[in-house]
């Protein structure tokens, strides 16, 4: 029944999406495009025209990075709409009819979050290394890629390994696990307010960020070995050693957190609204 679920989620949300990162990808091909047409023309065209070349490629670079973050945050956005929709609006009541238990519905809604933060990644990263990648930077990007794979795969020791590895799933912890499981703790803990359920939940979810910011940077200064201020007199190597325990530390929060608003959504659905 969760496949059927997610499936059902997935569809209804991919259409817009969808729609957003093919425009990305339009208007990163358009842009390669007129670069391509620039370099070639540049031999041809007077000095005046090319500054205005120049000025419009500007234009482009940074219409192209406010783009990037306009699909980024309107993905985040739109998905939280939908997923506050489905659960706690009329449409929300037909969900809870369903034959499916709370964990289930929050699942689905954490697996279409994964889907779409995944294509939104790809999508994103073919659209800058389209833009970025020429004859010149090529071997600089190959040889970037080249270093981060050969470490991943063990061919740099043992230790640069393992500084990856914690180092990337705590990132991952925090894409896929803190943030989206806050996003639907915070939306659970929104409509708890009798009004104002929107305004319930921007609250909730900029508050519990700052504060477990806050909280998590006053325990660095307690655990030993964590504190920030030890970075001034470490050596490469043991620099090195600082940065692993604070990956580390990193991703044990990640992982927790995202349990406890897994678990406390789940409460709230069932405890609090009554939609078991």
């Amino acid at each position: 029944m969760l496949r059927k679920l997610y499936k059902y989620d997935l569809k209804s949300v991919s259409l817009l999406l969808v729609i957003l990162h093919a425009v990305l990808l339009v208007y990163t091909v358009i842009g390669r495009i007129g670069i391509f047409i620039a370099e070639r023309a540049q031999a041809f065209v007077s000095p005046e025209a090319s500054r205005l070349w120049g000025i419009a490629g500007a234009f482009y670079i940074v219409g192209f990075i406010l783009f990037i973050l306009a699909i980024v945050i309107a993905t985040v956005v739109y998905l939280a709409v939908r997923i506050q929709k489905n659960l706690f609006s009329d449409e929300g009541y037909l969900t809870h009819t369903l034959p499916v238990k709370p964990t289930q519905i929050l699942w689905s809604k954490v697996f279409v979050i994964w889907t779409w933060s995944v294509i939104d990644f790809i999508c994103v990263m073919i659209s800058v290394f389209t833009l970025i990648t020429y004859k010149d930077t090529l071997p600089e990007i190959l040889k970037g890629a080249s270093t981060f794979f050969g470490t991943l795969f063990g061919n740099f020791g043992f230790t640069n390994w393992l500084e990856e590895v914690i180092t990337l799933l705590a990132g991952l912890s925090q894409y896929f696990g803190f943030y989206p499981l806050l996003l639907l703790f915070a939306m659970c803990l929104g409509n708890l307010f009798k009004s104002h359920k929107i305004m319930g939940t921007l609250l909730s979810f900029f508050g519990l960020n700052i504060v477990l910011s806050f909280l998590s940077t006053m325990i660095t200064f307690i655990i030993p070995g964590l504190s920030p201020f030890m970075q001034a007199n470490l050596t490469q190597d043991n620099l090195s050693v600082y940065s692993g325990r604070l990956m580390i530390f990193t991703l044990v929060w990640n992982i927790l957190f995202s349990a406890i608003f897994f678990v406390g959504s789940r409460y709230i659905l069932t405890k609090k609204l009554n939609l078991d």
